[in-house]
């Protein structure tokens, strides 16, 4: 008698470009993998490479995805896998930030990624098994000028991440961060970085600089996606799923430039702001 094989089921979001196409392609060569993103026709290289698109905007409403996610479930029988890889950058002062630009941004971020996981979350906890992946990056670890709406989406999608490892780890739900370092996809590119409508002079001899550090990175990130998302879907994949999974050599360094910086503010004005306890 034949032995079926169960092929895990994963939703990628994102994949039709970048950071999140290559993980999709990676996971297909063992898994079942629903292909997210906004327009079907940039999904075609993933399809041909063996997995199902679905056109879905992440921005929709809680009850839009939840009825995407109950037809995924339906059609697959599970979601084993959750990846939460869709994004942008949105550049400008945060003063030149529109409250719509604003909403449209951690929508996609941060909220959709919550939005998703409270859809799958029912099925895994009743599994008692599952994995979700949030895709961050080194703007969630200090805000960036030129960048800040953006670097606040990740950190909030960070923090929302941490919380959530805590909770589900007691029911067999996995949840990790994915710190993920600079690679070179089209991330700077056009229809990825796109620019503030508004425009304050004031901002210039600040954002320039910043502007033009941009241009020349992109396309010369040392990162390579092929093997990010090899490693990131070998851990997601594995028998231990760490709440924190660094993704390039630039990332650590990142970290420990965020964290001295702190410090040292924290340092020079403890002297003041630390002797607020009771006396008593």
């Amino acid at each position: 008698m034949a032995s079926s094989v169960h092929r895990p089921v994963w939703v990628v979001t994102g994949a039709s470009s970048g950071i999140g196409q290559a993980i999709a392609l990676e996971a297909a060569r063992f898994a079942t993998v629903v292909a997210v993103g906004r327009s079907a026709a940039r999904l075609q290289p993933v399809v041909r490479a063996g997995c199902r698109a679905l056109e879905l905007d992440v921005t929709a409403s809680s009850e839009q995805l939840a009825q995407a996610v109950a037809g995924i479930a339906e059609r697959e029988g599970t979601i084993d896998v959750l990846v939460n890889a869709a994004g942008y950058l949105l550049e400008g002062a945060a003063e030149e930030t529109s409250d719509h630009e604003l909403q449209q941004l951690f929508d996609t971020i941060a909220l959709g990624p919550l939005r998703l996981a409270r859809s799958v979350l029912p099925l895994m906890r009743r599994a008692r098994a599952g994995v979700i992946a949030n895709v961050a990056g080194i703007g969630a670890l200090r805000g960036s000028p030129n960048a800040g709406p953006y670097c606040a989406a990740k950190a909030a999608l960070s923090t929302l991440t941490e919380a959530m490892h805590d909770e589900l780890a007691p029911l067999g739900v996995r949840v990790c961060l994915v710190q993920l370092g600079h690679f070179r996809t089209n991330f700077l590119q056009p229809g990825h970085r796109r620019k503030v409508q508004a425009h304050i002079s004031d901002y210039d001899a600040v954002l320039d600089p910043i502007r033009a550090a941009f241009d020349g990175l992109n396309g010369a990130q040392q990162g390579d996606p092929l093997k990010g998302a090899q490693a990131i879907v070998k851990v997601l994949a594995g028998p231990e799923v760490p709440p924190l999974l660094a993704v390039g050599p630039d990332v650590p360094a990142a970290e420990l430039r965020a964290h001295d910086q702190r410090r040292a503010q924290i340092l020079a004005w403890q002297h003041i702001g630390g002797g607020t306890d009771l006396q008593g």
